[in-house]
């Protein structure tokens, strides 16, 4: 008896296995068939979908963006990332190496594979591409506890000119108005100190503080001038300008200047108006003759011409300039006809290396051949950026020792002029 109740509880344990394993059996196939072949496509399909997002996002992210993996095979290159810095000739390269051909970054992965380096690394580099400086920051790190690299490169090159620019130009104004201060402060020191009582000194004295004192306006109303030119301040109010007549004025201001040094000056000038601006029109003149003068020595001559150039002139103008000419800006092709002001002088010149540097703020050319002639550094640069106010061009034309030529067209939007010869007038569009 014992045995059979035995046999009974054995076939109930077994009954109750069967039962509960038939139950789970059919639970998760009920779970299972939850998930049909075609739920996994399309979870499938979701994901790739979502990964095409991601690689699209990547691709408009101007960040170059490459991951790698510890062999350098790529995984993934953004567009951006060749732009940003020198890339091999090939895209369907599969090795990192191959991709870029900068040493220096590569030499940097190499290390930060070869030791398993977990930390992100930062490290600015510069190389030239086509003759052109540039300069990325490139930040590189290892990807969580994976087998895989990540390198962003940023290019910064117009950054770090900015940077360099605003650094030299803070330079340079230091200089500027530290060496006149530096000197008004020296020369009221020495009259206090007793110079005061010698009248004849003290007038030298005088005089030497007010020419400090009248350089450092300029250079102040110079700055407040090309400020307001960059940051769009400037406005342009147009009228009837007779540009004989601010020459001669012009030449006027610089008399004494022209008769220190005995300079004969030709003109070469027809007799025309237009509209325009006349404060812009009078700065670049100013600034033509004052630059001609300043670096004209004894005995030289400046030959001025002035005139209005038809658009097929002056682009037979530009046709025929020598490979070592300067031009700033580009001709309208729109306009008919430009004002053609021209300065040519017998000076020292300017090598070829120094005529590509003109107009930068604060630039002067060193010369053996002439003491420093002051002024604020300023002149050149404020005509480039006025004739670009102006839509306009300039040509420089010089070389060590053989004079210099300065040469603006200004195209005729906005322009009237009036011929004496034909009485024929052309009025601003």
């Amino acid at each position: 008896m014992i045995y059979l109740s035995t046999i009974l509880i054995f076939i109930l344990i077994i009954t109750l296995i069967a039962f509960f394993l038939y139950y789970f059996l059919l639970k998760n196939k009920r779970i299972f068939s939850t998930f049909s072949d075609a739920d996994i496509n399309n979870k499938i399909k979701e994901n790739e979908n979502f990964l095409k997002i991601y690689k699209n996002i990547l691709q408009q992210v101007t960040d170059g963006i490459a991951v790698i993996d510890e062999n350098k095979n790529i995984i993934f290159v953004n567009s951006s990332f060749r732009k940003n810095i020198r890339s091999g000739l090939s895209d369907n390269v599969n090795k990192f190496e191959f991709l870029t051909r900068n040493y220096e970054l590569n030499n940097i992965i190499n290390k930060i594979i070869e030791n398993n380096d977990s930390n992100t690394i930062e490290k600015k580099i510069s190389y030239f591409d086509k003759a052109d400086e540039k300069i990325v920051s490139c930040k590189i790190f290892k990807i969580n506890e994976t087998k895989y690299f990540a390198v962003i490169i940023r290019d910064i090159t117009y950054i770090q000119k900015i940077e360099n620019i605003k650094s030299a130009f803070i330079q340079n104004i230091s200089h500027e108005i530290k060496t006149p201060i530096t000197a008004i402060t020296g020369f009221i020191e020495t009259l206090k100190n007793g110079a005061l009582d010698n009248r004849e000194t003290a007038i030298k004295f005088f005089n030497i503080i007010d020419h400090h004192a009248k350089r450092l306006n300029s250079l102040i109303d110079d700055l407040i001038v090309l400020t307001n030119i960059e940051t769009g301040g400037a406005s342009l109010k147009i009228e009837e300008i007779d540009p004989i007549n601010i020459i001669e004025n012009s030449l006027q201001l610089f008399e004494s200047e022209i008769r220190a040094k005995n300079l004969k000056i030709t003109k070469n000038l027809d007799d025309i108006t237009f509209f325009s601006d006349f404060s812009k029109i009078n700065q670049i003149i100013i600034n033509m003759l004052q630059n001609s003068i300043k670096y004209t020595e004894h005995n030289g001559k400046i030959s001025i011409d002035l005139y209005f150039e038809t658009n097929s002139g002056v682009n037979n103008i530009i046709a025929d300039l020598s490979e070592t000419s300067i031009v700033w800006g580009t001709i309208d092709s729109n306009a008919d006809n430009f004002l053609y002001i021209s300065v040519e002088d017998t000076g020292i010149g300017v090598s070829y290396p120094n005529l590509l540097r003109l107009g930068e703020r604060f630039f002067r050319v060193d010369s053996s051949h002439s003491t420093d002639p002051g002024g604020t550094g300023l002149g050149l640069a404020i005509i480039k950026h006025i004739l670009k106010l102006l839509n306009g061009t300039a040509i420089l034309q010089s070389s060590l020792g053989n004079g210099f030529t300065f040469t603006v067209l200004i195209p005729q939007t906005g322009i009237s002029s009036l011929n004496s010869k034909d009485n024929n007038s052309i009025m601003p569009a």
